[in-house]
């Protein structure tokens, strides 16, 4: 299917250009010593710490970044391809917060932590592990990434995110990849998240850790997050074009550390809520974002993030349901490649949900299984059996139904199709209650993937050096 063309040809121009306005005359803010001697030494405009850009040095730089790429998994069958037409899914990321149906909010811990990665290891429609799932407040805050990262190796053989918290963070991780894949430059084993500090600048953490993971030759994620009438301006075209020099300010920096390096062009902005203050991530303003944004992003010929299964609910509800399908469509419909936030956020990135989790996982299967398409074949069109069939018969005993009736639909592994009588008769279960079923079954039936007993010692060996 085409993605939505939101803007026109001369909308995007008109963003664009106001972009370069904004490169060339307000700059971009690099409290980093080494990032201002890289960009001075490439003839980049650099003023205390400002740094400004012409626009053929920008376009110049982002021309060789692959718009389509892998990143390896130690399970080859769990390899992703951003880029390829249709949308690669990973967990949320970031929630300091658990929402437990029985308890209410509560803090998680590395045990919360290691479930969700278990989870995101068995849900069929997760593609990728996340780095920071939750934020597990049992541990050691200086410490955590590691243990998150490890327990992403351990615990899954799936393609995972890895940290970025600082230096330090990204050090670990390429340490960690060194052991499980070799040298970390010969491939693209992890991705990483890095966000400009909006507006128009870049935290020291953030630069630190873009540099490790470009140089080590590992793609990044490089979105923003801003905030319509509180870190951005109020209009959306506005907070396109503060958005676009933050992020192409970044990408322009990783491909002078290594060019050719992969980056997705991302985006979480959105707007304010002007009665509370919050942020609004079920917003119809979101969704006009990622639309725009994924117009940019072909523009720039860059793969792009954006949206995710979003909602401001702070509970499994029915508005949870509605924002989340409405804003995981419209991310589908608009083409994004690498969909972080695809399952368990809840309340505005404030909070991760188990039940959460395991409902927007059955959105990904149902909207994958939409976007997938229908085959038109002499096979499908079925006239042989439809003529044999005629005017009186039915269908449920032809061999062309009986051979398909395993595949040609997809199925729910927890809507409920049982029927009025069903629930009549007391089988009368909300989706809450069956989201907590399949989560703990999952839990339950969980089995550590395969890994090489010296590798695994190697890991384990590491962590506990560094934990010392």
């Amino acid at each position: 299917m085409q993605p939505i063309e939101l803007l026109s040809g001369s909308d995007l121009e008109g963003i664009h250009k106001a972009t370069m306005d904004i490169l060339q005359g307000t700059g971009i803010r690099f409290p980093h010593p080494e990032a201002l001697e890289i960009f001075q030494k490439n003839g980049f405009k650099v003023d205390g710490q400002l740094v400004f850009f012409q626009e053929d040095q920008v376009l110049d730089k982002i021309k060789d970044i692959p718009s389509r790429f892998t990143i390896q998994a130690r399970n080859p069958q769990h390899n992703v391809t951003v880029g390829d037409g249709l949308p690669v899914f990973a967990p949320g990321y970031g929630a300091p917060f658990l929402i437990d149906p029985k308890t209410g909010k509560r803090v998680p811990s590395i045990l919360d932590y290691k479930n969700l990665v278990k989870l995101a290891h068995m849900l069929p429609n997760q593609d990728m592990s996340g780095h920071l799932l939750v934020e597990p407040q049992d541990i050691p805050a200086a410490t955590a990434h590691l243990e998150m990262v490890a327990a992403n190796l351990l615990l899954s053989d799936k393609a995972f995110i890895g940290s970025t918290e600082g230096k330090i963070g990204a050090e670990h991780t390429m340490d960690l990849i060194d052991i499980l894949f070799g040298d970390r430059t010969k491939g693209h084993f992890t991705t990483g998240l890095v966000n400009p500090l909006s507006p128009l600048s870049y935290s020291v953490d953030m630069v630190d850790a873009l540099l490790v993971y470009a140089r080590s030759n590992q793609p990044l994620v490089i979105a923003s997050l801003i905030m319509a009438g509180s870190t951005g301006p109020i209009t959306l075209a506005g907070v396109l074009a503060q958005q676009n020099a933050e992020l192409l300010s970044g990408i322009v920096l990783s491909q002078l550390v290594r060019p050719g390096v992969p980056v997705i062009y991302g985006s979480t902005s959105t707007n304010v809520d002007m009665k509370t203050g919050g942020l609004a991530i079920g917003s119809p303003e979101l969704s006009l974002c990622v639309a725009a944004h994924g117009q940019l992003a072909r523009k720039y010929g860059l793969a792009s993030r954006g949206g995710g299964a979003l909602t401001d609910s702070s509970t499994v509800d029915a508005q949870a349901g509605y924002e989340s399908m409405f804003s995981l469509y419209t991310t589908i419909s608009s083409g994004i490649d690498f969909v972080l936030h695809a399952a368990g956020i809840i309340s505005s990135y404030l909070a991760f949900s188990y039940e959460k989790f395991v409902m927007d996982d059955e959105l990904c299967g149902m909207l994958k299984h939409f976007f997938h398409g229908m085959e038109v074949t002499p096979e499908t069109l079925a006239l042989e059996v439809i003529n044999s069939v005629g005017h009186d018969g039915h269908y449920l005993g032809e061999s062309h139904t009986i051979e398909r009736c395993r595949s040609e639909f997809w199925l729910p592994d927890l809507g409920d199709r049982s029927g009025l009588e069903a629930w009549w008769g007391g089988e009368q279960e909300d989706t809450t209650a069956r989201c907590t079923q399949r989560w703990e079954k999952l839990l339950n039936n969980y089995q550590e993937p395969d890994l090489d007993h010296t590798v695994k010692r190697q890991v384990l060996d590491y962590l506990k050096k560094e934990l010392s």
